[in-house]
């Protein structure tokens, strides 16, 4: 178990703002990331991030909030008048956006477990460094900034796919339909007094901007914090693998015993760290399960109604997340099977009864796969990914 004194020494040196070392090596570009968009907090305040940390992304939360506002309202007033218009692009923007923010606020509520993760993969000290370690934490930084490049171009296609590229044919709509929308906006709009008007709606319209890339940045970002972070464990998983193999592969039963039981802590520890992971991530793989199947139909329907490019973007957006979150779960299962698999095939019934007993409880321990939860109604894997694609055909087939 990942003891709450080590978590007290960490916290002790990570306060200490002197300190020329940098003990946050792993992950460093995915967090940096993290910490630009204020959903993660400095290094020296991972354990206590304080009042203003929150208070800053409530503020931000507010005015984000801008676009799903937009579309909540003009939802309600086409109902109220009954026109029924662009009924279907509200309704892909509501959902993603409240996905979005229900993600990232049950993210930042389980920020104590999320730091005590972090820290204990960025920490050597109790089990030493990983084998692979660094060629992994090097490789999966460039990754991130890869992705982070991939999340700006489809965010920004959202946004400039949106309404905003469509002033003359909205004008041309509101003439032939006797509509009263307001052209020009990111989203659909009504508000109760008039905006459409300069400088009004250009300051409207940048809070939108500002809104939808924030939280769709974060939603992406979240779906790959998942997968890099599981990355990690499986690497972790690995190491433990190699030292269970070369403890059983030693002449010496007093070395044998030490190093296994050594292997035994740390797979102990790493039970910890899944379970960690589970507390910070479960409401977020909970909504994929839920949400993005209702997300990806809807704006699938959109785009077969009224080619847009906007909500077709950000079914691709949460799909990829998707795809990513239940490859980490699969991958996480695999690699828990495939190390009682090593230990079973290993010599394992020629060591000392008691290291005999040790192994057996090892291998009884390991038939029970470590798994990425969505909450307590379901796992993340291959057959999570195929259930929510076909429920999402079926939004498609029922809306048309």
């Amino acid at each position: 178990e990942i003891s709450r004194y080590k978590f007290r020494k960490i916290k002790k040196m990570l306060e200490y703002k002197e300190n020329p070392k940098n003990p946050m090596v792993c992950m460093s570009v995915t967090l940096n990331i993290m910490r630009r968009f204020l959903v993660l907090p400095p290094e020296h305040a991972m354990l206590d991030p304080g009042a203003f940390f929150f208070f800053r992304f409530v503020v931000v939360s507010i005015f984000g909030a801008v676009p799903l506002m937009s579309s909540t309202t003009h939802l309600m007033h086409t109902i109220i008048t009954g026109e029924y218009h662009l009924m279907e692009t509200d309704l892909t923007y509501i959902v993603s956006f409240i996905t979005s923010y229900v993600a990232v606020w049950a993210f930042l509520l389980k920020l104590r477990h999320v730091a005590e993760m972090y820290i204990f993969l960025s920490d050597f000290e109790a089990f030493g460094k990983p084998k692979d370690f660094d060629v992994n934490n090097e490789n999966f930084n460039k990754y991130a900034k890869m992705h982070f490049v991939y999340l700006e171009i489809v965010v920004w296609l959202i946004v400039l796919a949106s309404n905003m590229v469509k002033s003359e044919s909205c004008h041309q709509d509101n003439i032939r339909l006797n509509l009263t929308e307001v052209c020009g906006l990111m989203t659909n709009s009504w508000l109760p007094f008039d905006i459409d008007y300069t400088p009004v709606k250009e300051i409207y319209l940048i809070f939108q901007i500002f809104g939808g890339h924030h939280f769709y940045m974060l939603a992406g970002l979240m779906a790959w914090l998942v997968f890099e972070t599981v990355q990690h464990i499986v690497v972790r998983i690995r190491d433990i693998k190699h030292i269970m193999l070369e403890a059983l592969s030693q002449e010496d039963p007093l070395l044998r015993k030490q190093q296994f039981h050594f292997a035994i802590r740390y797979h102990n520890a790493l039970f910890g760290l899944v379970d960690r992971a589970n507390e910070a991530f479960s409401i977020f793989m909970f909504t994929h399960m839920v949400v993005t199947s209702i997300i990806m139909g809807i704006g699938i329907y959109t785009f077969l109604h009224a080619k847009s490019v906007s909500t077709i973007m950000v079914c691709v957006g949460w799909f990829w997340g998707l795809f990513m979150d239940c490859i980490s779960g699969q991958r996480l299962q695999d690699e828990t099977s495939e190390l009682a698999v090593a230990i079973y095939d290993s010599p394992w019934y020629d060591c000392e009864e008691e290291l005999k007993r040790d192994i057996l409880f090892v291998l009884h321990k390991c038939q029970t796969c470590q798994v990425l939860c969505a909450g307590a109604f379901g796992i993340m894997d291959r057959a999570m990914f195929l259930a929510v694609l076909k429920l999402t055909y079926s939004y498609i087939t029922l809306l048309r």
